[in-house]
């Protein structure tokens, strides 16, 4: 038994070595990534020339530091290092774009992708940490990592790094495109299982278009020419859906120069292209804001003369006429002149909305609520007698950055409602608050007035919508307050209740 079980054992250690002798030649095929390994710390255990081309550093020198080496102070003072690896490890992977510092001390925009690996006792042994240099987007190539040498001999490790890496599709081709590898990112992005797709021509990948033009025998060609081939487009999964991919393409040489193979690595960048679609949505949508914005503005301001010329005839008229006016004639001057002047109220409630519009470029300052509120209570002071109101304040923030032209505008609008709109059953309360929630500073205003049902609630911040006409107003105040929180990144909130009173909440970002 001995003897005929060392041929196999023997053929299993040729096998492992071939493995291993693959997966490195897979690393090292990859010039223009970076890869190396973290221990659950963050300290460096591995390094690649890839790292040393884009970080600076030489294997000797960095090895063993800790990798906050990299980041430049802002994100040291809040320790975000530390949040990546808390992140990664809880969440399997962690993704950003931001800066980092090469030796020299220069900057360089990275996409940066670290994902925890875990041994086959399902413990944590660290990290793959993958760079990518952005800075110049004409050249976008992803740098993977590779490991030292103590990862390069050892095929357990190598398998960890490659299966590490879930958000990267990395596999390897023969010289005619047929996959002899297959990773955990490639079976997430892809969707087949490894004894699926081992051993099938990688145009499978392909729309039917581009396999029938044989662009993917093209991309092989290529990349045997120049050393790689790089390309961004269309790509199938296996339950027939598409995704935009990033394709890196390099092909894998032996020692003896021979060319063995291609390494293949792919992104689904589906996200990018969604996200680039609705800004372009949005900017569109905004630049018809901006216009209909203008037009109004323009408009009003155009009408604002002749509605004054209207005025004045109208009043010459009366004074020249009304004496041999019957009653009907009377109750007929009384309506034009109504007319009029619900036509110059339209008109300068459509110039106070363009005007909250046009202000976005106010500065945005250090605000103390205390002064704005004494501020508007000073302003309406008499209102506030009148009704017999009384105001309770209770800051728990005294501060709030925001343009202060417009937070007293919001201010003012607010308090002058719960005033107007009180209860004739019981005294006035309002009760004026700040504090902080989540991400947000809240400045409360509640109310026991008069109260809404939930059908008003839903349309009470739309333009020109009244509900109590006991009272002068123009239906507008309120749709102004919501434009200006929201072209300032802010938010508000109503609840209410018919007969009880009402609470808006102003959300600033803290």
């Amino acid at each position: 038994m001995r003897e005929s079980s060392t041929p196999k054992s023997t053929s299993s250690k040729q096998l492992l070595e071939e493995n291993e002798a693959r997966f490195q030649l897979l690393l090292n095929s990859v010039k223009d990534y970076a890869i190396f390994m973290l221990d659950p710390q963050g300290y460096i255990t591995t390094w690649n020339t890839g790292a040393e081309r884009i970080k600076g550093y030489s294997r000797e020198e960095i090895l063993h530091q800790h990798f906050s080496i990299f980041y430049p102070q802002e994100a040291l003072e809040r320790n975000h290092p530390s949040y990546e690896l808390e992140v990664a490890a809880s969440e399997g992977s962690f993704e950003e774009e931001g800066w980092r510092l090469k030796k020299d001390g220069t900057m360089f925009w990275a996409s940066v992708v670290i994902s925890a690996v875990y041994n086959n006792r399902n413990e944590l042994v660290g990290f793959s940490k993958v760079t990518r240099d952005l800075t110049e987007r004409r050249n976008l190539e992803l740098n993977l990592l590779k490991a030292n040498e103590e990862l390069q001999q050892s095929e357990e490790r190598s398998r960890l790094v490659i299966d590490g890496v879930k958000d990267y599709a990395i596999f390897l081709l023969s010289p005619q495109g047929t996959i002899s590898s297959w990773n955990e990112g490639a079976k997430r992005i892809k969707g087949y299982e490894a004894e699926e797709i081992v051993g099938q021509h990688f145009s499978t990948f392909y729309i039917p278009e581009s396999a029938a033009a044989q662009f993917p025998q093209f991309e092989l060609r290529k990349a045997l020419e120049h050393g790689k081939f790089e390309d961004e487009g269309w790509r199938v999964r296996k339950n027939g859906t598409k995704f935009w991919a990033n394709v890196l393409i390099y092909p894998i040489f032996n020692a003896n120069k021979e060319h063995i193979g291609f390494t293949k690595i792919t992104r689904d960048l589906s996200e990018r292209v969604r996200n680039e679609d609705l800004t372009k949505k949005n900017v569109e949508l905004h630049k018809l804001n901006t216009d209909l914005d203008n037009f109004i503005y323009t408009a009003s301001h155009d009408l604002k003369s002749p509605i004054a010329n209207m005025e004045g005839l109208l009043s010459l008229i009366e004074k020249k006429v009304s004496p041999q006016l019957n009653e009907e004639g009377k109750q007929m001057m009384g309506m034009l002149e109504t007319s009029v002047r619900q036509l110059n109220s339209t008109i300068k409630s459509l110039i106070e909305v363009t005007k909250a519009q046009k202000n976005l470029e106010d500065k945005v300052e250090t605000v103390q609520l205390e002064a704005i509120l004494e501020e508007v209570k000073g302003e309406i002071a008499d209102k506030i007698e009148e009704a017999g109101a009384e105001i309770r304040q209770d800051l728990k923030v005294q501060e709030i950055s925001f343009p202060k032209v417009s937070l007293k505008s919001i201010i003012y609008n607010l308090l002058s409602n719960a005033i107007k709109y009180r209860s004739p059953e019981r005294k006035a309360v309002i009760i004026i608050s700040t504090f902080t929630e989540g991400k947000h500073t809240i400045l409360s205003m509640k109310d026991n007035g008069l109260g809404l049902n939930e059908t008003q609630q839903a349309r009470l911040f739309s333009m020109f919508k009244r509900f109590h006409n006991h009272v002068e107003g123009t239906g507008i105040g309120l749709y102004i307050v919501k434009r200006t929180m929201e072209n300032n990144n802010g938010k508000i909130s109503v609840q209410s209740k018919l007969n009880e009173g009402t609470e808006f909440k102003l959300y600033f970002r803290s």
